[in-house]
């Protein structure tokens, strides 16, 4: 049985040992097809789907690939275009206003992964939490519109003012949190 983290309500302030402590806790599958590409100056077709099956955290589904092969491949030249250079965020939402939120970030996170933090449920959650905000009802059911508009009115917000932080660190730390704060086990531990 892996050993269990113990833990006590401290009214911890300070985010880098929060984010120490919870990205030790990170543990996501095939890890290895994001390491070896999100660093790449440019991306091929393979890297683009390695990368779209790593935020899957599994082979994609049907749909998914379609998606991937209809919105997102054509446009590979664009993608390793603005990897390289600067790029208008309107002109960004414009070629990919067709796709999903969480996919539509994860494109903007693996072309400027030091701008853009990672999205997903657990990284919804974690914020709200610390924020003290109601983080009891985020889930994939979301509305597109809802997702955006928290990512880009409040958690770039909130990246934009933390100095010097490693967002990778923070994304693992986040997902970790969100992901505990999730199941049943955390009332037991966190009240």
């Amino acid at each position: 049985m892996k050993e269990l983290p113990i833990l006590e309500k401290k009214n911890a302030k300070d985010l880098n040992q929060f984010i120490e402590y919870w990205s030790k806790l990170y543990s996501y599958p095939l890890e290895k097809l994001y390491n070896e590409r999100i660093w790449k100056k440019q991306f091929d077709i393979a890297d683009i789907q390695s990368l779209f099956v790593w935020k899957n955290g599994m082979n994609l589904s049907e749909l998914k690939q379609k998606s991937l092969n209809e919105k997102i491949k054509p446009n590979l030249k664009l993608i390793n275009r603005w990897k390289l250079d600067s790029f208008d965020l309107n002109s960004f939402e414009e070629s990919f206003s067709n796709l999903s939120a969480v996919w539509k970030i994860f494109l903007l996170h693996i072309i400027k992964p030091n701008m853009y933090p990672i999205y997903d449920q657990n990284i919804h959650r974690a914020f709200n939490y610390i924020h003290n905000l109601d983080y009891s009802n985020i889930s994939s059911s979301m509305k597109k519109k809802e997702k955006e508009d928290f990512y880009f009115n409040k958690y770039l917000c909130f990246i934009d003012s933390i100095e010097n932080i490693n967002l990778k660190k923070l994304d693992e730390a986040f997902f970790s949190f969100g992901k505990f704060i999730n199941t049943r086990i955390n009332s037991i531990l966190v009240k």
